[in-house]
């Protein structure tokens, strides 16, 4: 299908992702065009150079984004979905945060600041640097002492994509190469390990994850009407409570909150327990890390729960361990590289925005998965998603002129925000219901 002409691109999008969960159905999907979508949703804001024209991204993004809520909507008949719990689209998600910050396009730095597009030799590196000690790692990096990132981004001209982008991943760096990814076919994996079970009621769904994208799949499925606890580590809680209050209680309020301590045996058996009742777990961990505490996705799956792991760029293989967030995620899946054919630039697109798109595929696979009785484990990569989405979603540099026209001749408003979601329960607060949760 060409998103410059096939005004049901989204509702295609969603029929498609149901036919591969195994599940029946063309739902209707309402969605504007997707020029006009990212206007609506705030993205132009986000995209371009600072001092240039905002900038609409040469993939439908948007289109996808309203396909896979369109889909979720289809398989949870019965969620009436209250109030402002969802937005009016899944475009809307996509910008929501940019919004709700009063962030601005940067052009080759991200909205948020964190990550920088560096011109390297044969191409560019994206280094995303959220951590005040990642900084710290940028010597390591070059081989040699810099003062700061402007000196590291002087060197870096002169060094090969290919081994700064070695030796970032060696250092635990979120660092990608400007590259066209090669093109999946969805934007998920299925792996099957159990066989269906009878499922009662509305799902248990236990929350591993943190900061957006998983969080906001728990989100999305208690809004459809599943009991979510969220789990936090006690030392090293999810880091998205220290950002925007607003935009946390979105992703997070209506989870029960549980807080545990990884390093303690009593509470990492708690947390076995946990997860041996859960019908879904959502997690955003390299998988090295919950094995280390015991814990084996593949036999959560194979007992008839539905796993959902939620990673920068997989599963499998060296990709396991490496790092990654939003911004350069979208890099890796070769975002860049079409702004650069359509824009003649390497630019950012959006906020971060392999996270929204993400969140919204794992939710609808928590959900497929516990509908159709469990025994699967979901790969969700971050980078996959943007990769698909390039393959499946992308226009020329005719069309993206036209659609650059269609978006600055537009005067309607942005899609409305959701209104304050009731605030995120304190971490730790429902330890003292652990016990009745776990007893079934």
């Amino acid at each position: 299908m060409d998103p410059a002409r096939d005004p049901g691109f989204a509702s295609a999008h969603a029929a498609t992702l149901l036919r591969a969960l195994g599940l029946a159905g063309a739902p209707g999907v309402a969605a504007d065009h997707p020029a006009l979508a990212w206007r609506r949703a705030g993205l132009m804001a986000v995209t371009g150079r600072a001092a240039g024209p905002a900038l609409v991204a040469p993939v439908a993004l948007t289109a996808l984004a309203d396909g896979a809520l369109g889909a979720l909507r289809a398989i949870a008949p019965d969620a009436s979905f209250p109030g402002d719990s969802l937005p009016i689209n899944g475009a809307l998600l996509l910008g929501e945060r940019a919004r709700l910050l009063g962030l601005a396009r940067r052009g080759q730095t991200s909205a948020n600041g964190s990550c920088h597009l560096i011109a390297a030799k044969g191409g560019h590196i994206a280094l995303n640097l959220p951590r005040p000690d990642d900084l710290d790692l940028l010597p390591a990096l070059l081989g040699e002492e810099v003062a700061d990132l402007a000196a590291f981004m002087a060197i870096a001209r002169g060094r090969p994509v290919d081994d700064l982008l070695e030796r970032g991943r060696l250092l635990g760096l979120a660092i990608a190469a400007n590259r066209t990814a090669s093109a999946p076919d969805l934007p998920f994996t299925i792996t099957r390990h159990g066989p269906a079970r009878a499922r009662k009621g509305k799902p248990l769904v236990v929350d591993l994850s943190a900061l957006w994208a998983g969080p906001l799949a728990g989100s999305l499925l208690a809004a459809a009407g599943a009991e979510v606890i969220k789990v936090e580590s006690r030392r090293r809680p999810d880091g998205a409570r220290r950002g925007h209050a607003g935009f946390y209680d979105w992703l997070n309020a209506g989870k029960r909150a549980v807080a545990l301590d990884f390093a303690a045996p009593e509470d990492v058996r708690r947390l076995r327990a946990l997860i041996a009742v859960a019908d879904i777990v959502i997690e955003g961990s390299r998988p090295r890390a919950l094995a280390d505490l015991g814990i084996d996705a593949a036999a959560t799956a194979a007992r008839g729960a539905t796993w959902v792991s939620i990673t920068a760029h997989g599963r499998e293989g060296a990709a396991a361990g490496w790092t990654g967030f939003g911004d350069d995620a979208a890099i890796a899946g070769g975002l860049g590289a079409a702004m650069a054919s359509g824009w003649g630039e390497v630019l950012f697109a959006g906020d971060a925005i392999a996270d929204p798109l993400a969140g919204l595929h794992a939710a609808l696979c928590a959900w497929a998965g516990w509908t159709l009785g469990g025994g699967s484990l979901f790969s969700v990569p971050l980078a996959r998603g943007i990769a698909h989405a390039c393959a499946a979603a992308s226009v020329g540099p005719a069309d993206l002129s036209a659609w650059q026209r269609l978006a600055e001749a537009d005067t309607a408003p942005l899609y409305p925000m959701r209104r304050p979601a009731p605030p995120a329960r304190a971490l730790g607060a429902d330890n003292d219901r652990l016990a009745a949760l776990t007893s079934g």
